[in-house]
């Protein structure tokens, strides 16, 4: 178990330490979310997204922007994304400008966009 109380001595939590957030499908933000962590969304969401890692459902719909070192979509985004990376799951749609150093498209995703290699040394979240 976790010692939440105990000092970090580092800003950037190693892999053991990241926090999971999920947000369910019945939640509807107009807003921004930014989480240091590892970020599990199904709900409907218009704004900003940035997360060290971010998986959005099947139940998930995005219209905004999407920053993350590794993203996951089984649900619906319409926007941008910057990601190191990407993975498109079947049943997927994507209609954004992507981002990317490693992409993975599953057959039976809808995909629409422009697709582009982002160097890796500058990535920052």
């Amino acid at each position: 178990m976790a010692d939440y109380n105990s000092p970090s001595s580092s800003n950037v939590p190693n892999k053991a330490e990241r926090k999971r957030s999920i947000f369910a499908d019945d939640l509807r933000i107009d807003g921004n979310i930014i989480s240091e962590g590892i970020l599990e969304f199904g709900g409907q969401l218009t704004g900003d997204l940035t997360a060290d890692a971010v998986v959005l459902t099947p139940t998930a719909r995005v219209k905004g922007s999407v920053r993350a070192r590794q993203l996951t979509i089984a649900g619906k985004l319409e926007g941008d994304v910057t990601a190191m990376h990407v993975s498109i799951k079947t049943g997927a749609r994507v209609m954004a400008s992507v981002a990317y150093d490693r992409l993975d498209i599953a057959s039976g995703a809808q995909v629409e966009g422009a697709y582009s290699r982002v160097d890796a040394g500058k990535f920052k979240l």
